[in-house]
């Protein structure tokens, strides 16, 4: 039998040698990519739990804005601020 089998022209050792290479970058490509999306994942988490608190901020400062302006209406009804000082006219 011959020690070398060919297969279009090329030794199928050699065949072989150039499939696993090709299979291993093939490898290294899909790792790289599940490593880019868990940090892109990663990344998604961390800006929706910022988006989370500004919305939470933003709900207290607006609560706490009706609070006081509730306040205010309440103390003007019972309170009503001084008349405006009518100011001087001005010399020439």
């Amino acid at each position: 039998m011959e020690s070398k089998l060919l297969v279009g022209g090329k030794n199928i050792t050699d065949h072989t040698n150039e499939q696993q290479k090709m299979l291993e970058m093939k490898r290294q490509e899909i790792a790289e990519q599940s490593r880019s999306e868990r940090e892109m994942q990663q990344q998604m988490l961390v800006q929706d739990e910022e988006t989370l608190e500004l919305r939470e901020t933003f709900t207290s400062l607006q609560q706490e804005v009706e609070a006081k302006t509730k306040k205010l209406k309440k103390y003007l009804k019972v309170c009503p601020p001084p008349p405006l000082l009518s100011l001087p006219h001005e010399r020439n």
